[in-house]
Order: C-alpha cells, then sequence, then structure tokens
C-alpha cells in the first residue's frame, strides 16, 4: 500500500458492490411500493362502497318505516277516492285505449 492511498482497496470495493446492489434493486423496490399502494388504494374504494351501501340500506328502511306509518295512519276510503280522482283527471283509460287501437292496428 503506497503513502497516498488512505482506504484500503477491499473497503472501497465492498462500497462499490454495496452500491451497485442498491442501485440494482431500486426498480423491484419501487415497483414494490407502487403494487403495496395500488392495493391499498383499491381497499379503500371497496370500504368506501361498503360503508355506502350500508348507509343506502339504513336511508331505505327509514323512507320504508315511514311509508308504512302513512298508509296505516291514511283513511282507506279516502286514499281510494285520491286515488280515483288521480286516474281520472290523469287520461290514463284515454292513453290506454289509443295504445290498444294502435296495437290492433299493427296486427291487421
Amino acid at each position: 500500500m503506497s503513502k497516498e492511498d488512505y482506504v484500503n482497496s477491499q473497503i472501497t470495493d465492498a462500497i462499490g458492490q454495496t452500491n451497485l446492489q442498491v442501485v440494482g434493486e431500486a426498480p423491484a423496490e419501487a415497483v414494490g411500493m407502487l403494487y403495496q399502494q395500488m392495493a391499498h388504494s383499491i381497499g379503500l374504494a371497496l370500504q368506501n362502497v361498503i360503508s355506502q351501501q350500508q348507509h343506502s340500506y339504513s336511508i331505505h328502511n327509514a323512507i320504508t318505516l315511514a311509508a308504512s306509518r302513512q298508509l296505516i295512519a291514511t283513511d282507506p276510503v279516502a286514499a281510494a277516492k285520491a286515488s280515483q280522482a288521480l286516474i281520472n283527471d290523469s287520461g290514463v283509460a284515454e292513453n290506454l285505449a289509443a295504445i290498444q287501437d294502435v296495437v290492433s292496428k299493427m296486427g291487421k
């Protein structure tokens, strides 16, 4: 070893090999981290979907309960009269007759 060499060649060789190893493994580690992030993001998205579905079930149950209470509290005679008035005012009978006429003409 000469006087100008301050570090042993074995040490510099070991450091060089370590640097090469780190540079060589970097792409694989980056892809691994990318896959972990993607899996995490997909997991969060699925959790959000399930949470939204659970909340919609709660809302649907509340709507069903409110509609059931309304049906129980409503007078059946008044409901029948309101339904009959709605049907009479909407022109459903005329529309059904027109559709039946068109269908019968198509069959000829």
